[in-house]
């Protein structure tokens, strides 16, 4: 087995767990490359550049938290499967903390262990396709205004509403921004998504799960738009008003399970939290 190693250096100080990791994962005869954001702190042999590091491996291990596993997702060309290790304060997509790295490093080496998959979000802009894991969002650049926007579901209007913006979340999302704007949470085994406006200016709006397989088109004719894509923004309307279409994707996202924590206990553990 042949394990790409990502390490988020803010997190993993001077990639301390990440060489940890790594001097095991030698010490039981298991192939690895590192992405080479962390060339300072490995031999010259043991980095590459991230994306073959990522088309070179059989998976890929993550060292950070949830922003991380997004970077890891973005960044794949397909569905390998990630393991988190979890260097933050919630780490909800990651799977274990820095602690339980030998636990881990037996499982991989047994190939005792589940490969959970998660729906992604596609949005196609100037012929560039994106992915998202937890959300798209279509909202205004000047977060003082309001935008109107019009909803569509497999080409039918559902709703109009004026609010800051607009937000399609997957059920891994929903326990991400969405839930900040009061959506509800689904579980990763829920075939639906969510549509749900940003801090509507409206009595009657909520937000509504619909089945993963229809098309979310949002329309507005408002000035300034821009999407954001699992919170990089993608585009900057260039002129007045925007057409996005959003669909479930053809591929989805892997995620490797070693635990088999029930999704519920690990909501309540990881939301929970009341950090510093």
């Amino acid at each position: 087995m042949k394990i790409g190693i990502k390490t988020n250096l803010k997190r993993d100080i001077n990639a301390k767990a990440a060489q940890t990791f790594c001097s095991k994962l030698k010490n039981s005869g298991l192939e690895y490359k590192v992405c080479d954001n962390a060339c300072d702190f490995f031999n010259a042999s043991e980095i590459a550049p991230t994306h073959d590091v990522f088309d070179w491996c059989d998976i890929v291990v993550a060292f950070g938290g949830d922003g991380t596993m997004l970077d890891a997702v973005r960044n794949l060309r397909d569905d390998r499967p990630i393991l988190g290790i979890n260097m933050g304060k919630i780490g909800f997509l990651t799977e274990i903390d820095e602690i339980d790295i030998d636990f881990a490093i037996k499982c991989l080496k047994d190939k005792s262990f589940n490969i959970e998959k998660r729906t992604l979000l596609k949005t196609t802009i100037n012929d560039k396709e994106h992915y998202a894991l937890n959300e798209i969002i279509v909202n205004n650049q000047d977060t003082c205004h309001i935008s109107s926007f019009d909803i569509d579901i497999d080409g039918v209007r559902a709703d109009t509403v004026r609010s800051d913006g607009i937000l399609v979340s997957t059920p891994t999302g929903s326990t991400a921004y969405s839930l900040s704007c009061n959506g509800p949470v689904l579980s990763p085994s829920v075939k639906a998504l969510i549509v749900n406006a940003i801090c509507p200016h409206s009595l009657h709006s909520c937000p509504m799960v619909i089945d993963d397989c229809m098309r979310i088109d949002i329309l507005t004719n408002s000035p300034n738009i821009r999407v954001i894509v699992d919170g990089i923004i993608v585009y900057n309307s260039p002129t007045n008003g925007l057409d996005l279409a959003i669909e479930k994707a053809e591929k989805s996202a892997s995620f490797i399970r070693l635990k088999n924590e029930n999704f519920y206990n690990k909501l309540r553990k990881k939301l929970n939290y009341w950090g510093d």
